[in-house]
């Protein structure tokens, strides 16, 4: 668990720095968005792997961490509740999508699912199985959308500038780099630093387009099934070679 916990503050030390520069009003309110962002990440990085500590939390089993996503989904719903009017402005859970902008956003979810299946197909390979494919299309969209593109990005979304030059929405960013450090960046079991430039630019680019999908349609939905179908049809791409 300690090694957990340092990993979620090494990504967030690494982070807020950028957040706090780019505030778009130094106000109580939206450092106080920063420091929930801050706080937030690290609780839910530690409930997720609460079925590796002990066996209390252990209910599904198998090969995934069924039970972490769904403790991570409960507690995104929770964020939700308590949090909700520090991202008033920007709240995404909802069923209503932007009718001006929804079109744009699913083309985009389309070519970019195309493009993770293909490379997931020339780049992979793994032995079939069922339990992988109805995780990949249930549990992660669904509980780090509604943390990373629900929670988190509509904190930063609220409290940070809505351009920079030449990059755009930081938020965006921000949130985008963070789910990268999610899946590239961890410390070794005797605390040294690994990171995965590769696996960090395709999960980094990942969490960019969910951002941008998110932003374009006010609304997590189509992220969720964006990031739900891209998950299982890349890992189906790998078990039909």
């Amino acid at each position: 668990m300690t090694r957990n916990l340092f990993e979620a503050i090494l990504h967030i030390i690494i982070l807020v720095p950028f957040a706090i520069l780019l505030l778009e009003k130094r106000t109580k309110e939206n450092f106080l968005r920063i420091i929930f962002f801050g706080l937030i990440f690290v609780v839910y990085q530690t409930v997720l792997v609460l079925p590796k500590l002990s066996e209390t939390f252990n209910f599904i089993g198998g090969n995934w961490n069924w039970d972490g996503k769904i403790y991570g989904i409960l507690f995104g719903i929770i964020c939700y509740f308590v949090f909700r009017k520090y991202f008033s402005e920007n709240n995404f859970f909802t069923f209503q999508q932007s009718k001006e902008n929804f079109r744009g956003a699913l083309i985009v979810t389309i070519i970019s699912v195309l493009i993770v299946t293909i490379i997931a197909y020339f780049t992979g390979k793994d032995e079939f199985s069922l339990e992988t494919l109805a995780f990949q299309l249930t549990m992660p969209g669904i509980d780090e959308e509604i943390m990373f593109r629900g929670i988190l990005f509509g904190l930063l979304l609220t409290a940070l500038r809505e351009k920079i030059v030449f990059l755009g929405n930081p938020a965006i960013w921000l949130t985008a780099i963070l789910f990268g450090f999610v899946h590239a960046l961890s410390l070794e079991k005797d605390y040294s630093i690994n990171f995965e430039p590769i696996y960090f630019l395709h999960t980094g680019i990942g969490g960019f387009i969910f951002g941008w999908i998110t932003l374009r349609t006010r609304s997590i939905l189509l992220a969720i099934l964006a990031h739900g179908s891209a998950n299982f049809l890349a890992a189906l791409a790998t078990m039909m070679k």
